[in-house]
């Protein structure tokens, strides 16, 4: 393990949790940055149960021990979720500057120079373009992250925050279920929000880009979105982000839309002409863009949709009883 910079500008911190191949590539991205070695650390936190990711992480700083790359550090702790692994780098970083990347991206060569360049007198938060990993087929069943400017989530995969405003903020809160394999998440849009209501500025960096990883979901995975069970709880502690809701009581227009099918449904005891409500639903889903479904085969896509809705409206439900505030 090499020893830290004097004054690094900038600290990347990347929390891990297996997939070695995958932050191999993290950190290969991150070595190749086009600014100056002496202005960057990288610390990666590692919560995997095996020494994959730390024979990894060896491997490459043996190769790069006599280079004059940035130094790169990493520590083992206890599978937490991502929040306490970020908090943790943070207080091992020392530059100025907190750079976010997630293990699963890969930064481009300009990465660091562009989120730097953002910053400006009173900002807090500079969030970078995502797009999904350049020639990777994305299949129904696969799953990436694309932000093409900023997003009121904040997604913490490509984020810079400065130090002042990180601290200010308390740093990531821990996840509702700190020891599931699958983390809650929420805890990068609670720290985002915390910091704007301090007063400090965001800014959206398009230059600043990484590519995130594109990777096969399970079916049970795609069916069932357990991070939608967390959002209630988001509007709770932050009412103003009810405004980036359709309607501002459904997480989304396929929601909207579902509800109002299933409203149609149970009224066509009464009568059959409301059954009408579920063609808004059969429109949306069915009009989406599709590789393979065509033509009248369009129309299977919202029926394959079903399920899936049905189990995000559940979620939502279960989320909106526990924690008080209604989004469907």
């Amino acid at each position: 393990m090499s020893g830290p910079l004097a004054n690094p500008v900038v600290s990347v911190i990347v929390p891990s949790y297996k997939r070695p191949e995958s932050l191999r590539q993290a950190v290969l991205s991150l070595l190749a940055q086009d600014l100056d070695s002496g202005e960057y650390e990288i610390i990666v936190i590692d919560s995997s149960p095996d020494d994959a990711n730390a024979g990894v992480l060896a491997e490459i700083a043996a190769k790069t021990e006599t280079d004059a790359g940035p130094k790169l550090r990493w520590f083992r702790k206890k599978p937490e979720g991502p929040g306490p692994s970020r908090n943790l780098g943070a207080q091992e970083a020392r530059g100025e500057i907190l750079a976010f990347l997630d293990s699963d991206c890969q930064a481009s060569p300009r990465w660091l120079r562009s989120g730097l360049a953002a910053f400006e007198k009173g900002t807090g938060i500079v969030q970078g373009r995502t797009a999904p990993q350049a020639g990777v087929p994305h299949h129904f069943f696969n799953r990436t992250l694309e932000v093409g400017a900023e997003s009121f989530l904040y997604e913490t995969a490509n984020i810079f925050y400065r130090r002042e405003a990180f601290e200010q903020g308390g740093g990531f809160p821990p996840d509702l279920a700190p020891a599931d394999e699958r983390p809650y998440g929420g805890e990068d849009v609670t720290l985002a929000w915390t910091v704007k209501r301090a007063g400090w500025k965001t800014r959206f960096a398009p230059e600043a880009l990484v590519e995130h990883d594109v990777r096969r979901f399970t079916f049970k995975d795609w069916l069932i979105d357990h991070h939608l069970y967390i959002v209630p709880h988001l509007i709770a502690k932050f009412p103003e982000l009810r405004r980036y809701f359709w309607g501002r009581y459904f997480f989304d227009r396929y929601q909207a839309a579902l509800v109002l099918a299933y409203v149609g449904c149970a009224l066509a005891v009464a009568t059959p002409f409301t059954l009408a409500l579920a063609v808004p639903y059969l429109v949306l889903r069915s009009g989406e863009p599709s590789r393979t479904l065509r033509g009248p085969l369009r129309l299977a896509r919202a029926f394959l949709y079903l399920p899936r809705d049905t189990a995000s409206f559940c979620v939502l439900v279960a989320g909106s009883v526990r924690f008080g505030r209604l989004l469907l």
